[in-house]
């Protein structure tokens, strides 16, 4: 049986923060380079390919002796941070038709630094050197030192990505069985509702960018057929599906698509209704299956799918799913907190050099990525959410003055959970003590007012388990004989 003191011990109180945080530094932040290998830079012969990116831990020296160790950064009211080198190749093409290929390695900014972290100057001291440090040696770490404040990345309770759930609502007065499911895809969040109401044969698919629109149009429209439609539902479905299709079981899936087109499209020049249409489907239907023409019968798949859930709902074949269960849960750390952060700030600095690039060319200077990049405006955004806990998307609070009242309370800021509901609204059930919180969360830490239910502390025993890449499931599945669609 494991004792508290073992797991004390063993597993340390704050290392799920610090495994976050290093993995932000060997994978996240080259998964962001990823996504933009190619920057568009509008100027004739020249090419902008973004390689690697590595980041330098501190080497800022107080004089020639003595390295600057957290506790200065701390005394001197700085920020504890490290450079991010990025490699990027400059292709350039001269007026002869020769290609010249030029890799070359810049500064982007810096990054704060976590401590006890692989980079951090304390990773792996022994007691005796940490003292040396001015460091108390019982310090976890998992917090960070911004402009001589330590900070704490709280983390974030979200509603599970990609999972349908379904519900009963009755908030309009009608019964009606509804399916949401919050696509993800490289930080982009998008909400895809499935919904019917009691009575009525017509059910209705919503995404961004558009209205209410005919489930049975968006199929067809996405190229699936009558009999392919009524095969992607059980046979005790059959008759509740034959209504809701009868309207498009005499047209073509391109004349559906015109059709849904001047919905979704309502307003724009009928030549640019098709083309808007296509845009919004790739981009904002279901982003986390993909984005490209030849994702659309996945996607029109997987909406028969929340589309079979809601139907059988509605006749109680199944129960509505429990939002409020861990299970369909997912905690944010400060790697993907931070690693969200970047995304934004890194894509405004690319935006930046694109412009200064394209300026030096209309003013027929030499073009060159070196003197195009202003760190500043990456350094910029970085610091500011860390120094006010405002993060993207409008949240705030993320980012908090770390409680040194005492040792446990140090501890428990570390431990504690919150969640982005309003604060002001009565969120009953998100409040309650739900039984899937059952050695996950303390019962007792907890605050009063506003924010009791919202915001949570781990249980002493409590950790929490990594994300696994499913591509290696995937495969596992693929070897055991499972043929994929």
């Amino acid at each position: 049986m494991l004792r508290i003191p073992d797991f004390i011990r063993k597993e340390d109180l704050t290392n799920y923060q610090i495994k976050s945080y290093n993995w932000l530094i060997e994978k996240g932040l080259q998964e962001i380079i990823e996504e933009r290998k190619n920057v568009e830079i509008s100027v004739p012969n020249y090419e902008l390919k973004l390689e690697k990116i590595r980041v330098v831990p501190p080497t800022q020296f107080q004089d020639e002796r003595k390295t600057m160790m957290p506790i200065d950064y701390r005394i001197k009211n700085l920020t504890y941070a490290a450079r991010m080198m990025l490699t990027v190749t400059e292709v350039k093409q001269n007026e002869k038709g020769e290609t010249k290929e030029e890799t070359v390695e810049i500064d982007i900014g810096h990054l704060p630094i976590m401590l006890k972290s692989n980079i951090c100057l304390l990773h792996d001291m022994s007691d005796e050197d940490l003292i040396k440090a001015g460091e108390d040696p019982m310090d976890p770490g998992g917090y960070f030192i911004i402009n001589g404040t330590e900070r704490v990345l709280v983390c974030v309770e979200d509603v599970m990505p990609n999972k349908i759930l379904v519900n009963i609502d009755e908030s309009q007065g009608k019964l009606s069985a509804i399916a949401k499911v919050i696509s993800v895809r490289r930080g982009f969040r998008a909400k895809t509702t499935v919904e019917k109401v009691q009575d009525s044969d017509i059910i209705t698919v919503s995404f961004p960018g558009t209205t209410k629109i005919n489930f049975a149009f968006l199929l067809k429209g996405l190229g699936l057929n009558n009999e392919e439609i009524l095969g992607m539902f059980d046979e005790d479905l059959q008759e509740s599906v034959e209504k809701t299709i009868k309207e498009v079981k005499n047209i073509s899936c391109e004349e559906a698509f015109k059709r849904l087109s001047k919905k979704i499209a309502v307003g724009h020049a009928e030549e640019y209704q098709v083309v808007r249409t296509e845009q919004a489907i790739d981009n904002y239907l279901l982003p986390h299956i993909g984005n490209k023409p030849e994702d659309r019968r996945a996607k029109a798949m997987y909406l028969t799918i929340m589309g079979s859930k809601v139907l059988k709902l509605l006749d109680g074949k199944r129960e509505e799913d429990d939002k409020d269960h861990y299970k369909n849960k997912r905690i944010r750390l400060a790697g993907d907190l931070l690693q969200e952060l970047f995304r934004v700030s890194f894509f405004m600095l690319l935006k930046d050099i694109k412009y200064q690039i394209e300026k030096q060319y209309m003013r027929k200077k030499e073009i060159s990525v070196k003197t195009a990049i202003r760190s500043k405006t990456m350094c910029d955004r970085i610091d500011y959410a860390m120094a006010t806990g405002n993060w993207t998307g409008g949240r705030a609070g993320i980012s908090q003055v770390l409680d040194r009242t005492n040792f446990i309370s140090s501890i428990a800021h570390r431990r504690r959970v919150t969640s982005l509901l309003d604060r002001t609204s009565p969120h009953f059930e998100a409040r309650d003590l739900h039984p899937t919180q059952w050695g996950r969360m303390s019962p007792n830490e907890t605050p009063e007012g506003k924010n009791c239910g919202l915001v949570k502390n781990l249980s002493v025993g409590a950790i929490i388990s990594e994300d696994r890449d499913p591509e290696v499931i995937r495969n596992l599945l693929l070897q055991l004989g499972v043929k994929p669609n």
